[in-house]
């Protein structure tokens, strides 16, 4: 069994705000020992529930965030940014993997009662595919599917665990719920301890299930995958609409057709480059 950990960072235990996921703010260098933790109990998780190989990408940021020295030695990790598939480098490894686990990830932009909540960037109101919206969990459970590997699990506030249920299926996938949003700055955080072991398990559950050939199938999106950005200004698409073969649909929102998932997202991460701050 292989399985690939993506960790974000806005769903990890104790994050409630900015200061802790940016680097350079006082309390950056507090939450990344809080995201190396709750990792490394998704590490040992996979291991409990049969997983021969973990490989970790970090997700967050510039995807430097994890700190390798205190990282499980049991997983490999990618860090550095650009890189090919960005929070899910790695997936196109051969061998692929068997399983994915999402950890530390945060509700879709516009959430009501999500830490943090957002798609990629500030900029973004909304993403479609296929005219479904989606954040940073379908976008990634997407492309896994292009690569026949499904998500097993997902730790986060209880908005993106009922976000990827929603999306992925209530009864298939193994959810870790590390605290409870009041807001998008506020939630009611479980004891460290006990949101750790409800990672640690929720991941052992899902790969020992994915083992015994049960548990999530992988996310597929029919091709041509139809994809719309909703930006927050005009502004924003002025600059985006330079990708070539984009769509201007309104003032702020652009759509375009790619031939496959892998395509969709790159054109999704070069129009949110694009269109600057």
């Amino acid at each position: 069994m292989r399985i690939l950990i993506s960790c974000d960072m806005e769903g990890i235990s104790g994050i409630v705000d900015w200061e802790q996921v940016t680097p350079g703010k006082s309390e950056w260098e507090r939450g990344r020992r809080l995201m190396t933790a709750d990792v490394n109990a998704a590490i040992n998780g996979a291991c409990l529930g049969g997983a021969q190989a973990v490989t970790v990408s970090d997700s967050h940021w510039h995807m430097r965030s994890l700190l390798i020295e205190e990282l499980d030695p049991r997983a490999r990790l990618h860090s550095g940014s650009p890189s090919p598939f960005s929070m899910l480098q790695g997936i196109d490894d051969t061998p692929g993997y068997d399983g994915l686990l999402l950890i530390g990830y945060h509700a879709m932009a516009g959430a009501k009662k999500g830490v943090l909540c957002h798609t990629w960037s500030d900029k973004v109101a909304g993403v479609w595919l296929n005219d479904v919206r989606v954040g940073e969990i379908g976008l990634n459970a997407a492309v896994a599917g292009h690569y026949r590997t499904p998500v097993l699990a997902v730790s986060g506030d209880q908005t993106a665990c009922l976000e990827a249920q929603a999306l992925l299926g209530q009864d298939q996938l193994e959810v870790a719920v590390v605290k409870l949003a009041t807001g998008r700055y506020a939630a009611e955080c479980l004891p460290l301890g006990d949101a750790r072991e409800q990672i640690c398990e929720a991941a052992a559950r899902a790969v020992a299930r994915r083992k015994a050939g049960q548990g999530p199938q992988p996310q597929a999106v029919a091709a041509p995958v139809r994809l719309a950005v909703e930006f927050m200004f005009p502004q924003h698409v002025d600059r985006a609409f330079l990708l070539p073969g984009t769509v201007r649909a309104s003032g702020t929102r652009l759509e375009y057709t790619a031939g496959d998932m892998v395509e969709a997202m790159r054109a999704f991460r070069a129009l949110v480059t694009l269109a600057g701050d």
